[in-house]
């Protein structure tokens, strides 16, 4: 595994020195790194990042990220998933970017710095030994990166150690479609081109679940020729027979999985409780970690909902008026998500409006669209919501007009 490593830390060391992706500066005539990106994705980084990134995919877009959350990336090379992953999740949020490498450390930080991003961390180390605490990270991400690991048993162990109890793994990587012939195998040129260390799909999926791993999908994003010239250049240590019986063994594949989690237990790990007056910071700072707006807590906090773990866990808001009752600021501290506390907050909120009198209920969000999809919440338009509800409510001014608006009969 020594051997390995050494291998492919000297190959991305000297590209990121000389400032060019696996095949020269441009990366779109690389056959696994070209053409990831959509243009609107990079605005606001510096214009080069994404000629240094030699991953096969976009995990960042794939992945399901919400504000306040922690994100890792195994292998982060000079920072372009990071830096993308800190902006989704907002300041609230985290973004760790975990390499091996000085060369590639220095652009990244170098990169965020051009970039202004104030919510990242980049950290050195190898991905069979991550240095981070147990239960630490809501999301790992890692871009062609798992494949070039010569103990991926121990890599996929490390990522679940590290995640949080519910915590998804979404990763883009190189898998076989069939065995490679013993020659690539043995190719050490071909590791650090992400070819030879990948695994057959059914291997990756037996790896995930014996690390602990459920909910296992591997998707494919993208299928490869290397008989061409610009794969001449991308594996010049093979012979052309050999690129030959390539073609077609190798995908780039979307790869989820989450780390399974028990629910919370009513009355014994929480409690459902009207809020008061003294939890009002707790609840605006949650919001605020969520990136959630806080204007109009105080008016309405009597119809507020707190989830107690001896502090507050989580929260949602009711504003009610004319029969109607309009759902506001849903949110569960990272230490507590995935445990079913946001389902029992909304059940919660949903009863204490029929209690009131209110025969619809509406929200407007921007991340939560699937998630109260199950309690038949259904998208209607902005001005189907009453103008009464909205008329003493803060979220009228703050909610951009790209909310999803959402009602459900009660």
């Amino acid at each position: 595994m020594e051997a390995i490593r050494e291998q492919v830390r000297k190959k991305y060391a000297a590209a990121i020195t000389k400032g060019q992706s696996c095949c020269g500066s441009d990366c779109s005539c690389n056959p696994v790194t070209g053409n990831l990106y959509q243009t609107g994705e990079l605005d606001g980084l510096p214009e080069d990042l994404v000629a240094s990134s030699f991953g096969c995919g976009n995990p960042t877009a794939l992945a399901t990220l919400h504000a306040g959350e922690t994100v890792l990336d195994l292998g982060s090379g000079a920072g372009l998933d990071v830096l993308l992953s800190a902006r989704r999740v907002g300041p609230g949020g985290k973004a760790y970017g975990l390499d091996m490498t000085d060369e590639m450390l220095a652009a990244a930080r170098a990169n965020q710095s051009r970039a202004g991003v104030t919510n990242a961390e980049f950290i050195q180390g190898h991905i069979e030994a991550i240095p981070l605490p147990d239960n630490t990270v809501d999301v790992i991400v890692s871009n062609c990166v798992i494949n070039l690991s010569g103990d991926k048993d121990r890599v996929l162990t490390e990522a679940y150690r590290v995640l949080k109890p519910g915590g998804r793994l979404a990763i883009s990587d190189i898998v076989l479609v069939r065995s490679l012939p013993p020659g690539i195998q043995q190719n050490l040129a071909a590791w650090s081109g992400c070819v030879a260390g990948a695994l057959e799909a059914d291997d990756y999926r037996r790896k995930l679940t014996a690390a602990g791993f459920t909910a296992v999908e591997l998707v494919t994003t993208r299928v490869y020729d290397f008989t061409d010239e610009g794969a001449t250049q991308f594996l010049p240590d093979l012979k052309p027979v050999e690129r030959q019986a390539l073609r077609g063994a190798l995908i780039s594949a979307f790869i989820r999985a989450k780390k399974p989690t028990a629910p919370l237990r009513p009355g014994a790990d929480y409690t459902l409780r009207p809020a008061k007056p003294d939890d009002l910071p707790a609840i605006e700072s949650l919001l605020t970690a969520n990136g959630l707006p806080t204007a109009g807590i105080a008016e309405h906090l009597s119809s507020f909902v707190i989830a107690d773990t001896n502090g507050v866990a989580g929260v949602i808001g009711l504003e009610l008026a004319d029969g109607t009752a309009l759902l506001r600021s849903l949110a569960v501290s990272g230490d507590w998500r995935k445990r079913g506390l946001g389902g029992a907050l909304v059940t919660q909120a949903l009863e204490l409006a029929r209690q009131a009198g209110a025969t619809i209920a509406y929200l407007l969000t921007n991340t939560a669209e699937q998630f109260v999809a199950r309690w038949d919440f259904t998208p209607i338009a902005w001005n189907d919501i009453p103008a009464s509800l909205l008329k003493n409510s803060a979220l009228a001014a703050l909610c951009p007009a790209t909310s999803t608006c959402m009602q459900k009969n009660l």
